[in-house]
């Protein structure tokens, strides 16, 4: 456990990675279940609780094919996100969590954030090679409420006059 310390699972072995449960009981999870091969008859857990989407989100990316452009792969992973996302103001009481607020993935070999909000039906990205990451840069925000921002948002960002947080 990172006990309040960053912890970061890297490679082939960690296809799938949520908040709950930790890391070693998503892969006892996913060794109980027959994955990487599922079939029609694999019987999947259908409640809110993180390890229950945990073995939904496992069990559909093993069903994914092999993408052919990163237009397909970020569809697919978006698509078992969303299925997996506790719905926008659906009872989750006794559970821990609250509702899934916004969807990501990244694209970590052009360096391209996609993420999605969960009161807005478009999907918005950015180049991160648009920004200045180094230290002391300029905070930069995109309005929050700009609910029909689709597509390429990367040039859509301003130069905060205070930090928002």
């Amino acid at each position: 456990m990172g006990q309040g310390q960053r912890v970061v699972h890297h490679g082939r072995d960690d296809p799938i990675l949520t908040n709950d449960p930790t890391d070693e009981q998503q892969i006892a999870l996913v060794k109980q279940q027959d994955f990487p091969k599922p079939s029609s008859d694999t019987p999947l857990p259908g409640n809110v609780k993180p390890s229950d989407r945990f073995q939904r989100a496992a069990y559909f990316a093993a069903l994914l094919p092999e993408p052919k452009s990163e237009r397909e792969a970020v569809a697919g992973l978006l698509a078992i996100i969303r299925h997996v996302s506790v719905p926008f103001g659906a009872p989750c009481k006794g559970f821990g969590r609250d509702k899934t607020e916004y969807r990501t993935v990244m694209n970590l070999v052009d360096k391209c954030y996609f993420f999605e909000l969960t009161t807005s039906p478009n999907v918005l990205w950015v180049s991160l090679e648009w920004f200045d990451l180094t230290p002391c840069a300029p905070v930069l925000i995109l309005d929050p409420d700009a609910k029909a921002l689709s597509g390429d948002g990367t040039g859509t960002f301003k130069k905060a006059l205070t930090a928002p947080f």
